[in-house]
């Protein structure tokens, strides 16, 4: 069996009130273009590598004893700061 050949067609769009038409590329991805431009740009930048070696790393686990003792101290915690606060909000001269 012989490959079948397609033609390049386009294709329509109707969104709201803008109506228009979308044409292939010829034998170009865009995708390809794209992901270069961006790599180009930022390849020499220093965020880009504190991103790869901080960001991206493996994330750390915690000890199962750990969370025993922090998750109910968590939310005594968290209600006390709310507290002082509104003590805080309470006392502004404004």
């Amino acid at each position: 069996m012989e490959p079948v050949q397609r033609t390049e067609r386009e294709i329509t769009y109707h969104v709201g009130w803008k109506r228009g038409k979308i044409t292939p590329n010829q034998g170009k991805h865009l995708s390809a273009d794209i992901t270069h431009d961006v790599n180009d740009s930022i390849a020499g930048a220093d965020v880009f590598g504190l991103n790869l070696r901080y960001l991206w790393r493996r994330a750390g686990t915690v000890n199962e004893r750990m969370l025993w003792i922090v998750l109910p101290i968590l939310p005594l915690l968290v209600f006390a700061l709310s507290l002082w606060l509104v003590y805080r909000l309470a006392i502004q001269p404004y």
